[in-house]
């Protein structure tokens, strides 16, 4: 009798720490509010489409250098919109992880921007040129321009060049003239030193080996701009430059602020 009340309290309790653990594995979180604004709201479109509507009839209006030119931009949350990553994260109770990242870059599966495209458009039929300094990991490249361009972005070699993040730029920072770890590609871009834009396309390098003045920084986050981060910026001035040489984009999900 007491050896199969005992058998009997062992099933129980297992079938208890399985029903509990199937909840667990099977529950869904909240979405954050700044995930569901990004997704759900009119206010995040008309605002990033505003932005970008201005900053392309400033390009437009434009008096074009004599030396060839190019816009600098970032890609997550300035081109490409990857609030169906941030939303999965949530509902699993979870934040980013680089692991987790780079199977939602591979995917290829973010959306655009709203006006990022008409942008993009404007700058290159000006005669500009496309820098896209991104801290996606510089191995993800490949699937990064695979989603722009089924996006319907009109880039290709001679007119866009895209930099992920490596471990040289990580380690610059604190160098001469590197406040933040997007400061060695600008000025690699600027430069005309960026080997990396051509290394694989011998025949685009005369394009990307010269001078380049940059004449606009597009992006969501204060290190998307030059010698910039959260503590050195001065907002007043930063003001002044916003539709002259700079366009920042609203990102409430993450950012150098958290």
């Amino acid at each position: 009798m007491t050896k199969s009340f005992l058998i009997i309290l062992i099933c129980c309790s297992s079938l208890l720490f399985c029903t509990q653990s199937n909840k667990q594995i099977n529950q869904e979180f909240d979405v954050s509010s700044a995930v569901k604004w990004t997704m759900n709201s009119a206010e995040y479109q008309i605002i990033t489409e505003h932005l970008y509507r201005t900053a392309a009839q400033n390009i437009a209006a434009f008096e074009v250098p004599k030396e060839s030119w190019v816009v600098v931009m970032d890609v997550d949350e300035t081109l490409l919109n990857n609030v169906e990553y941030n939303r999965r994260r949530d509902l699993l109770g979870l934040g980013y992880s680089s692991e987790s990242w780079a199977e939602w870059v591979k995917e290829e599966a973010a959306t655009p921007v709203p006006g990022s495209i008409e942008f993009v458009t404007q700058v290159l039929d000006k005669g500009g040129q496309i820098a896209l300094v991104t801290n996606r990991e510089r191995e993800l490249d490949s699937y990064t321009w695979n989603n722009l361009t089924a996006l319907g972005f009109p880039i290709n070699r001679n007119n866009t060049c895209i930099m992920g993040r490596s471990q040289v730029d990580r380690n610059s920072v604190g160098m001469e003239g590197m406040i933040n770890d997007k400061d060695l590609r600008r000025s690699q871009i600027s430069s005309g030193t960026a080997k990396y834009c051509w290394v694989d396309n011998m025949e685009v390098k005369e394009v990307w080996n010269r001078p380049l003045s940059i004449v606009y920084q597009v992006g969501d986050n204060i290190k998307d701009f030059s010698r910039t981060t959260q503590k050195n910026v001065v907002i007043k001035a930063f003001i002044k430059r916003i539709s002259s040489d700079v366009l920042l984009l609203p990102n409430a999900v993450y950012g150098s602020w958290d």
